[in-house]
């Protein structure tokens, strides 16, 4: 499904942004080490800080060293005083920790997270919580949950470092059809302007939903064919495939 940006199962990851040889790599680490050396003699610890998360972010996005680039989102984490920056630290190691299927670690970043809003952290964080919550949840095979988070953050995605706003609508539909009842997919999905704006755009899930809310059986069962390519490829819901297909037929039987 390229228009997701899956291919054989896995999501397009922005990858680095040239060829870097492993002595490249060492060059520009050796410059973020100088650069936090300067900033430790003659700065304060708001350049500290943005040094450390700026060496993390190089090692995550063009040396792809995860491993390293956590333990440096961690130092950096203990470095800032800020429950928003501190959430963005978080969110970096997420993306990383959803590629490597870090259930244990996700779920006390998330938690962290959580406690992260109750001290401050701002809107647009607490916005996108739930939708790192709502991936953390497919994962966990808690599509109710996982639902009732996307549904929440229809009418105010932001969250684009994690999945732009098709894919999310996509995983919004999904999860509600097998878990919502009717009266919520009415108002939520098949009357919401947000969601009818680019549905159309989504290879067969309109027809997937509408016909599943009309009783339509033969048109559903035919989307319910592709959409079910679609999980069955998807990296967050691949290793449910058996299990949404089971819960989503029953739910139209009844």
């Amino acid at each position: 499904m390229a228009e997701f940006g899956y291919s054989d199962g896995k999501k397009k990851v922005k990858g680095p942004s040239k060829k870097w040889t492993q002595k490249e790599i060492d060059a520009e680490l050796k410059k973020f080490d100088l650069k936090l050396e300067d900033a430790k003699e003659r700065e304060g610890d708001v350049e500290i800080f943005e040094a450390i998360f700026d060496k993390g972010v190089f090692l995550k996005n063009e040396a792809r060293d995860y491993p390293e680039a956590e333990k440096v989102f961690r130092i950096s984490y203990e470095k800032t005083g800020g429950a928003s920056k501190k959430m963005e630290i978080l969110f970096e190691i997420m993306l990383m920790n959803f590629e490597k299927y870090d259930l244990d670690t996700i779920k006390k970043d998330v938690a962290t997270c959580k406690q992260l809003v109750d001290d401050g952290a701002d809107w647009d964080k607490k916005n996108k919580l739930k939708v790192f919550e709502g991936v953390y949840c497919m994962l966990i095979r808690d599509f109710t949950r996982a639902a009732e988070l996307f549904l929440s953050n229809i009418a105010t995605f932001t969250c684009v470092e994690l999945m732009d706003y098709k894919e999310f609508i996509f995983y919004a539909v999904v999860m509600a059809m097998v878990t919502q009842n009717r009266k919520t997919l009415k108002k939520d999905i098949i009357h919401s302007p947000d969601v009818l704006s680019v549905i159309r755009d989504i290879p067969h899930l309109k027809t997937f939903a509408d016909s599943y809310y009309n009783c339509d059986y033969g048109n559903f069962f035919k989307a319910f064919v592709e959409i079910i390519d679609v999980v069955g490829k998807d990296i967050y819901l691949q290793q449910h495939i058996n299990y949404f297909t089971k819960a989503m037929r029953l739910c139209a039987y009844k």
